[in-house]
C-alpha cells in the first residue's frame, strides 16, 4: 500500500527547519536532510517537489562566506597540506600494491583454470628439515 506523499504545506515546513538547523549548526543546508526529515526517497522527492526546491529552498541558502583578504597559511593550513601530501603518496602506494595483487590474482585464475581443464600437476619435493649436526 501506497504511503500518501506529504502536502506542500508539510514540505515548506521541513524546509524551514532544515534551514533554521543548518543555521543553528553553521553548515549548510541540504536537499537531503529535507529528504531524511520526510523520509522521501530522492527522486520521489525530486519528481514531487522541484517547485518548492527552486523557490521555497535554494533561493534561501545563504552564500557562503568570502574572506576579505587573502591571508598568509596559518598553521593548520601548513598541517592539511602535509596531510594532503601524505594521503597522496598513501594513495599512490596503495594503487601499487592493488596492481601486484591484481596480477598475483590473474595469474592464480589463470593457473586454477588450467588445472581444472585437466592441465598436469608438477608435485613438488617436500620440504624436510636438515637432520642436527652429529656430536664431535
Amino acid at each position: 500500500m501506497k504511503r500518501a506523499l506529504p502536502g506542500t504545506g508539510t514540505v515548506k515546513a521541513a524546509i524551514d527547519t532544515v534551514l533554521a538547523e543548518a543555521a543553528a549548526r553553521g553548515r549548510r543546508p541540504t536537499v537531503t536532510a529535507i529528504e531524511r526529515l520526510l523520509d522521501i526517497p530522492h527522486a520521489t522527492f525530486h519528481r514531487h517537489y522541484a517547485d518548492l526546491i527552486d523557490v521555497h529552498f535554494r533561493s534561501r541558502i545563504p552564500a557562503p562566506a568570502q574572506p576579505a583578504t587573502p591571508t598568509e597559511p596559518s598553521g593548520s593550513d601548513t598541517r592539511t597540506e602535509a596531510n594532503l601530501s601524505r594521503l597522496r603518496k598513501e594513495n599512490t602506494d596503495l594503487r601499487r600494491t592493488l596492481a601486484l595483487y591484481e596480477e598475483a590474482i590473474r595469474q592464480l585464475a589463470l593457473e586454477n583454470d588450467a588445472l581444472r581443464s585437466g592441465g598436469t600437476v608438477l608435485p613438488l619435493p617436500t620440504r624436510s628439515t636438515p637432520a642436527p649436526p652429529a656430536p664431535s
